[in-house]
């Protein structure tokens, strides 16, 4: 994804402010930093999203990234028939 130039790097865009809480967790809990870059302006409800598209991105320290990235494709592929996570 993209580099902000602070030593952190998006691995996720997320969809809102929910998905994005939740994939911080999934990180935090393997050890992993986590930032926030919001698209949203708290006064305009909802509008910045809908104009972008998106919540927000999720940031991770650049050493991170490769991990982070292979959590949350795990996280997010289809579970094999009779398994669960």
């Amino acid at each position: 994804m993209m580099h902000d130039g602070s030593g952190f790097e998006a691995v996720y865009r997320a969809a809102d402010e929910t998905t994005a809480e939740i994939v911080r967790g999934l990180l935090e809990s393997e050890g992993i930093p986590v930032a926030f870059k919001s698209q949203q302006v708290p006064w305009l409800d909802g509008v910045m999203k809908m104009g972008a598209g998106f919540w927000g991105d999720i940031l991770v320290p650049e050493e991170f990234a490769e991990k982070a990235r292979e959590i949350i494709a795990a996280y997010e592929s289809p579970e094999p028939e009779g398994e669960s996570k």
